[in-house]
This record gives C-alpha cells, structure tokens and sequence, in this order.
C-alpha cells in the first residue's frame, strides 16, 4: 500500500456497497485516506465529523440523493470539489450538483485516482 499523501479524506458516497469498495479500494491505494458514505445523510455527518478534501458522489441514491446532498455541502464547505460517479448521463448530473468533474459507471480505477489527485492537491 502507498504511503499516505493528504491529511484529508476522500469520501465516497454510493448506495452500492460494491461501488463504495472498488472507489475505496482504489484511492487507498494510492495513499487517500477514504472516508465512506452510503447516501447524503450519512454523507453530511462525515462531512461535519472530518471535513474532505474531495467528494466523490453518486447522484442517484434513496433518500437524500446527490443533488440534495451537493445543496448541502456547499452551504457548508464552499470550496470541497465535487465528483460526479453516476451512471446514466454523468454531465447532466454533474451540472445539475455544480460539480468539479464527473465519471460514468462503470468507472476506471485510473482514471478515478487521476481526477481525485487532480482535486485534492
């Protein structure tokens, strides 16, 4: 495992367990501390209790979903990037939470650690 790089976390918010675990994985291994939520609620606690560096977000989740949750982190931490991971159409949404940058599902690992380096400097 890489040494860890930044003092702040990356969280990752994705209902799926599955999704949640591939982003964890691949940013850990490249030295992110990750931080993870599985819907916006939860989500804001994270960002309350250890204020992120990046977040990455799924738009579409049950309950407080990604535009919902972006509203919220932006009252609270204007200056957090935001990254869209979403399926369907990433732009769209990735406007619709006035994000920094946006993937589609299913993602590139790489590509993943590439955009959260990008934003986390």
């Amino acid at each position: 495992m890489a040494a860890q790089r930044f003092g702040r976390p990356v969280l990752v918010v994705d209902d799926d367990a599955d999704v949640r675990d591939a982003e964890r994985q691949a940013l850990a291994e490249d030295g992110f501390r990750v931080v993870e939520a599985r819907d916006g609620e939860e989500a804001m606690r994270a960002v309350r209790n250890d204020p992120p560096a990046v977040v990455v977000l799924d738009a579409r989740m049950p309950g407080v979903d990604g535009p919902a949750f972006a509203r919220s982190l932006r009252a609270a931490l204007r200056r957090v990037p935001l990254v869209i991971l979403t399926a369907g159409d990433p732009r769209r949404e990735a406007d619709r939470c006035n994000a920094e940058a946006y993937l589609a599902k299913p993602f590139d690992p790489q590509e993943l650690v590439r955009v959260v380096r990008r934003f986390a400097s």
